[in-house]
């Protein structure tokens, strides 16, 4: 037995063998600074890293379990710290305040290293530093996962802010980036972009005679059908209540003429069931516009609707191309 063993240390040789921070370290070089350390036996919920009431020592978890939580943007999060492991020891090599803060999360037993004890062990052991490293290897790596996952989220939560949740489409959110963003390059190129409105006739009709819930159906069979009529890169959203706008990139008058009346007829042929088991048929009025020299989102969106409502000024289920100018016709 070695004279250190004789003297109260606050671990023994079995348990400093079983640490990973002392994987590979022998016992006896460090044995002398041990002695001026100390454990502890905090209870589940003990806040034993405070980042408003920072300590520089390294708590090194000899039995239980300790929980990390961080506070970000993305909300909290948590990883737990299994036995052998440690936590502080950035609050020892940098000196600064901790980012997150540390529980117990089991009944644990700590041994604590005051910050100038742990700095003379690491000079005394070159396999302790390796080790060290390592465990920072290990938390730039957690820390940059969890940066990874946090922004994923945000850009999840940022997308779904601009996808109407019944229909699936777009909302006017995302048209207020895309179109805008669309119609700078089809100006810059002076490239054809033509843009549509399409309504659902007598959509309070369907909601007063139906309901609500039959109303959404209908929304959502529009929306898909809307879908099938369009290529990948045509832009369709749901503008509000039962309009929807859709641009359509490299799309000249001739083209968005046969797009218009191919989304009219797949509309008018669509079954929609009813909770009785009947069908439903709707129909619905379409405006579209070709790009003008420097347009903006408004004057080609405020073009479209105006053939819209000629449209359905002239009886409904109809496709109307505004020119310009009041310039009107019907197809």
């Amino acid at each position: 037995m070695s004279n250190y063993e004789l003297e109260t240390l606050p671990i023994s040789r079995a348990e400093f063998q079983r640490l990973e921070i002392f994987k590979n370290v022998a016992f006896e070089s460090l044995a002398g600074y041990l002695l001026g350390c100390k454990t502890i036996y905090p209870a589940p919920g003990t806040l034993l890293i405070d980042p408003e009431q920072p300590q520089r020592r390294l708590l090194v978890l000899l039995e239980g379990l300790m929980e990390v939580q961080v506070e970000s943007q993305g909300g909290i999060f948590k990883n737990d710290i299994q036995a052998g492991h440690c936590a502080g020891e950035m609050s020892i090599f940098e000196n600064v305040k901790p980012s997150a803060k540390v529980y117990a999360k089991a009944n644990c037993k700590i041994l604590i290293i005051e910050a100038d004890t742990a700095l003379a062990m690491l000079n005394a052991s070159h396999d302790l530093c390796l080790n060290f490293l390592q465990i920072l290897s290990n938390r730039i790596r957690n820390s940059n996962k969890m940066v990874c996952e946090e922004e994923y989220h945000i850009r999840c939560i940022e997308e779904n802010a601009k996808v109407d949740a019944l229909t699936g489409l777009h909302n006017r959110r995302w048209l207020e980036e895309m179109y805008t963003r669309e119609l700078k390059r089809s100006n810059a190129g002076n490239l054809h972009l033509s843009a549509f409105m399409v309504d659902i006739d007598h959509f309070k009709r369907i909601n007063d005679t139906y309901g609500h819930l039959v109303g959404d159906q209908v929304l959502i069979a529009v929306a898909k059908a809307i879908l099938e009529c369009l290529r990948p890169t045509d832009m369709p959203v749901r503008y509000g209540g039962e309009e929807f706008t859709i641009f359509l990139p490299g799309t000249s008058v001739e083209n968005a003429k046969i797009v218009g009346e191919r989304l009219r007829a797949a509309i008018e042929a669509l079954p929609i069931p009813l909770p009785n088991g009947e069908k439903l048929s709707v129909t619905v009025s379409v405006g579209f516009t070709e790009r003008k020299n420097e347009d903006t989102v408004e004057a080609i969106i405020k073009r479209a609707d105006d053939a819209l409502y000629f449209a359905k000024e002239s009886g409904r289920n109809r496709v109307c191309l505004n020119l310009g100018d009041d310039t009107m016709f019907l197809f």
